[in-house]
Parts: structure tokens; C-alpha cells; sequence
């Protein structure tokens, strides 16, 4: 991972003190730094922000509801909902959120498609068994690797 020269903190690019934002409650992040975090959508509806946890999980379920919809309809990889449920499953990083290991840029990155893949298969598998919740893709760190938070190297 490369170094990050420099990182510019929220507080000295803003000229907001850094006493301010804790004392709101608020981080001070650098901007210029991808963030190490995995955001759990098991936390949304647990979330006391009220757009989170009722739009935000809304969204998030009618999301993954489209996507179980076409892997219970799916009869074999590559068949058109497969592919829909590929386009469903967009494992990309908008730049803009900073979110995973980056090292040299907040330019975002998708995980591999690889991943992906192994995602559509086991989401096939468990629909096939009889599963339909939405939520059970919430769950794939149980069941894939290279899914869901890491733990970071030390």
C-alpha cells in the first residue's frame, strides 16, 4: 500500500476546530484518504439517524429483493437474469466516499469481479435451498471470503 503524504484533515480545510466537531458528535477525517471502514447494512434499521433507518434499509431491501428476485428465477449462470443479477450486484466504489484500503488515492475500487461471482453463486445456492430474505446478502462475510470487513494488517 502506498503512503499518503500530507493527509488534509476536515478541521484545517474547513477552519472548523477540532474541539467543535467532537464536541457535535462529529469525526475529523482526512480528505484525501481512503478510510478503512465496512459499512454493515445489518446496522442500518439500528441506525438513530431516522433517514437511515427507514429510507435508507427501505432502499436497501426493494435493492437486494430485485436481486434474489432474478437469482430465484435463474436457471444457469450467464442466462439473462443472471446477467441482471450481476448489473443488481454492483460491488463498485463511488471516488467520492473514501471508503476500504486505498493507499494512494480516495479513487474508489470495485472488489474483483471474481468476488462478485462467488457472490451469485452462493446467493443461487441459498435461494435455491429455499431462502428468499434480501438480507441473507448482509450475511455473505459468513459464507465468503474476501467479503465483508477484513481485519486490517497491524
Amino acid at each position: 500500500m502506498a503512503r499518503i503524504q500530507n493527509p488534509i484533515l476536515f478541521s484545517a480545510h474547513f477552519g472548523v476546530s477540532t474541539q467543535a466537531l467532537a464536541a457535535a458528535g462529529l469525526i475529523d477525517p482526512f480528505l484525501d484518504v481512503d478510510m478503512p471502514l465496512f459499512i454493515d447494512p445489518a446496522l442500518l434499521e439500528k441506525s438513530s439517524n431516522n433517514t437511515i433507518n427507514t429510507t435508507a434499509i427501505a432502499r436497501f431491501r426493494r435493492h437486494f429483493e430485485i436481486l434474489v428476485r432474478m437469482l430465484n428465477i435463474s436457471k444457469a449462470e450467464n442466462d439473462a437474469p443472471w446477467k441482471a443479477a450481476r448489473r443488481q450486484l454492483d460491488l463498485s466504489e463511488p471516488p467520492e466516499n473514501g471508503l476500504g484500503y486505498g493507499g494512494s488515492s480516495r479513487s474508489g475500487s470495485s472488489r474483483p469481479e471474481d468476488i462478485r461471482e462467488a457472490i451469485l453463486r452462493t446467493g443461487k445456492e441459498i435461494v435455491t435451498l429455499g431462502a428468499s430474505d434480501p438480507e441473507m446478502i448482509s450475511l455473505m462475510g459468513f459464507f465468503e471470503e474476501d467479503v465483508g470487513p477484513t481485519p486490517s494488517a497491524t
